[in-house]
C-alpha cells in the first residue's frame, strides 16, 4: 500500500498541470500569432493595391480563415491593414505605408552620427563627414577632423555646399537618386560642373560604377593627395539623402584599410537604420 502511495506522489510530482504548461502555451500562441501578422504583411504588400480576399489569405499562410481574421482584425485596428468594399479584399493600411515613408531628419542624423563619425576618425586615423542633400546641392552637417591641415571641400567646412555628383559624398547620393531625378540634378547644375572642370560624361559613368557598387573609393577623387570612401545612408523607402565619408592621406590609405572602412561605415549604417 505504501508503494502504491509513493508511485501515486511521484507522478504528481513530475506530471505538469494546466496551469504550469499555461504560460508556455500562451507564450507559442504569441509567436504563431506574430508570425502569421507578419506574413500577411509581406504577402499584402505583394499584391499591391489590389489586396487579396480572405480564402486566399488564408491559403498563403497555411492557416484557418478564423485565425486569419482574428489577424487581419489586429492589424487593422493599428491601421496596418485596411478592408476594400470591393469583394472584402484586405491590402495594407495607412500606417504600414507610412513605415515605409519614414524619413529621418537632418538633426536627428546628426544626433545618430556624431559619436560614430568620431569612432570612424579615431579608429582610422581619418576625418569623417556627414552630408545631407538640400535641393541640388549636398551639405555638410557634420565632421570629426583629425588632421587640421586636411583640405575640405566646400571650403566652409561644416555647412560647406557642394553641387551633387561633386566630391565622393555627393556623389553616392546622385548615384543612387531615381534615374528622372539624377538627370534633372545633371541638367540643372551643367553650368556649375562646367566651372569645376567636371566631365559631364564621365560622371555619368561614375554614377553608374557607384550605384552598381554600392559605395564610392576613389584615390585623389578630386582633391590631389587625399582619398576617401563614401557609402550612402538609405531611407525605409530605398531614397536617399544623406551620406557618410571617410578621407585621408592618400600615401596613408591602402587597398586593405579602404576595405576595413566600407565595412566598418555599413556596420554602422545597418545599426542605425
Amino acid at each position: 500500500m505504501v508503494t502504491s502511495v509513493s508511485f501515486v506522489q511521484e507522478r504528481a510530482a513530475t506530471r505538469k498541470t494546466p496551469v504550469q504548461d499555461a504560460p508556455a502555451a500562451k507564450q507559442a500562441q504569441y509567436s504563431q500569432n506574430s508570425d502569421r501578422a507578419a506574413q500577411l504583411l509581406m504577402i499584402l504588400n505583394e499584391h499591391g493595391s489590389q489586396g487579396l480576399a480572405l480564402g486566399r489569405l488564408a491559403e498563403l499562410v497555411s492557416a484557418e480563415k478564423s485565425a486569419v481574421h482574428r489577424s487581419l482584425q489586429a492589424l487593422r485596428r493599428h491601421g496596418l491593414v485596411v478592408q476594400a468594399a470591393q469583394r472584402g479584399r484586405y491590402r495594407l493600411g495607412p500606417a504600414a505605408l507610412a513605415l515605409g515613408r519614414f524619413r529621418t531628419s537632418p538633426v536627428e542624423r546628426i544626433r545618430q552620427w556624431k559619436p560614430y563619425l568620431a569612432l570612424l576618425g579615431r579608429e582610422f586615423r581619418a576625418s569623417a563627414f556627414l552630408l545631407e542633400r538640400t535641393g541640388l546641392d549636398a551639405i555638410i552637417t557634420d565632421m570629426y577632423i583629425t588632421d587640421s591641415r586636411l583640405p575640405v571641400l566646400g571650403h566652409d567646412g561644416l555647412g560647406g555646399r557642394l553641387p551633387l555628383g561633386y566630391g565622393m559624398g555627393s556623389t553616392v547620393i546622385l548615384a543612387n537618386q531615381d534615374p528622372d531625378n539624377q538627370m534633372a540634378i545633371l541638367q540643372a547644375n551643367a553650368s556649375r560642373y562646367q566651372e569645376l572642370n567636371v566631365d559631364l560624361e564621365a560622371l555619368q559613368d561614375l554614377l553608374n560604377q557607384v550605384r552598381e557598387d554600392g559605395y564610392d573609393s576613389r584615390r585623389n577623387a578630386v582633391i590631389q593627395g587625399i582619398s576617401g570612401i563614401s557609402l550612402p545612408i538609405l531611407e525605409g523607402d530605398g531614397t536617399c539623402r544623406a551620406a557618410v565619408t571617410v578621407a585621408k592621406p592618400t600615401d596613408e590609405l591602402s587597398d586593405r584599410e579602404a576595405g576595413q572602412i566600407i565595412e566598418k561605415i555599413r556596420s554602422y549604417i545597418e545599426f542605425l537604420s
